[in-house]
């Protein structure tokens, strides 16, 4: 096997059933349907260019709506939405390359993303594309190589870690969602209607939510959702390495980490949290006052988050390794052993930021 020098090592596909079905391009959704039937678990054999995302998207909507919840997705190379629209709760493992939007819309949905050799020798980091995680709330996104702009854009709410690096705008307006009460909500209303009543319906809820607005006064209308929103869980985001302009821009509540790990001298570009609203950054290593973005500060580390921090960098290794190159575990670990030894100085080459209107 070719293997470059800084890919030295094997992904193993863990837990693997014994009865594993395996489907691929040729397999349709009829197909699908009656081979999944009353399994839990199936292997997608992407083919590397063989299937297009988006007969993989209907093959897994088919697959998880026939009760399964465990999908391997292999020899992956830029197929686009992947898990896109999937219903949780499910567990998704994409070995190579996620494309475009993918893991968009889900909801209590584990994702992973890791290296792999493709079948011709070739390897292929668990890279993601752009726009990945838009608007969605997994229970974890782990995304095993790096990613390009805009992930997690919009997103209410979960957890989201990057081994590697992002591009541009990644957490966009990320936050304020509270997706444990959308779940509670009850569709059965709109079983039996058609297209034309549903929006008929939905037109008259929200004109009556904003008759009720403006009779009340936007502070007023806000204290009947204050206990909801006070219980919302925030979405956490971590890089591992270094992201480029506008980390979080107009972040609505999110907890944004980059940790540096490759200990370069400022592992973010220009224009942080520009507009953040609520929320905050904590990024390790030096951040100049011109390269953060409008009506955001720096501020003081509390012991709050010095121990977010400390649960951020534990969690992060325990996640990636073992399944990232030979370079990069070497320096993930000369971190933690740092961290070990002196995990108060670690912490403390810590920035923060937070909105300019807000005290801390």
């Amino acid at each position: 096997m070719n293997q470059t020098p800084d890919a030295m090592f094997s992904v193993n596909r863990k837990n693997r059933p014994a009865d594993e079905l395996t489907l691929s391009n040729s397999t349709t959704l009829d197909e699908t349907r009656k081979l999944v039937s009353g399994r839990d678990s199936v292997t997608i054999d992407c083919g590397v260019m063989e299937m297009d995302g988006l007969k993989l998207n209907d093959m897994m909507k088919t697959a998880r709506a026939e009760g399964v919840t465990q999908f391997e997705l292999i020899n992956v190379c830029g197929q686009n939405i992947i898990g896109t629209g999937v219903p949780g709760r499910a567990r998704i493992s994409v070995y190579g390359l996620m494309g475009n939007h993918s893991a968009a819309f889900i909801d209590n949905i584990e994702l992973n993303t890791y290296p792999t050799f493709f079948p011709n020798d070739v390897w292929c980091p668990g890279d993601a594309q752009v726009a990945i995680g838009n608007t969605s709330n997994p229970t974890q996104l782990n995304i095993g190589g790096s990613v390009d702009d805009l992930f997690t854009s919009y997103c209410p709410s979960g957890m989201f870690r990057v081994a590697g690096q992002g591009g541009n705008r990644c957490g966009l307006r990320a936050g304020a969602g509270i997706p444990h009460v959308w779940r509670k909500i009850d569709y059965s209303a709109f079983a039996g209607m058609t297209a034309a009543q549903i929006n008929e319906d939905l037109l008259y809820k929200y004109q009556s939510r904003k008759a009720k607005l403006n009779k009340l006064g936007f502070q007023k209308f806000l204290l009947e959702f204050k206990r909801k929103a006070e219980d919302r869980q925030p979405p956490v985001i971590v890089f591992g390495r270094k992201v480029r302009d506008y980390f979080m821009e107009y972040a609505q509540g999110t907890y944004g980490v980059i940790l540096n790990v490759y200990d370069v001298k400022s592992p973010a570009g220009y224009y942080i949290c520009s507009g953040m609203t609520a929320g905050k950054a904590f990024i390790r290593g030096e951040i100049n006052p011109e390269q953060l973005g409008v009506n955001v500060k720096f501020a003081v580390l509390t012991e709050i988050d010095r121990s977010f921090i400390s649960n951020q960098i534990n969690d992060f290794y325990n996640t990636f390794s073992g399944r990232i190159t030979e370079s990069y575990q070497h320096r993930l670990d000369t971190l933690l052993e740092s961290y070990a030894k002196q995990p108060e100085k670690i912490i403390d080459g810590f920035v923060k930021i937070i909105p300019a209107d807000l005290d801390d």
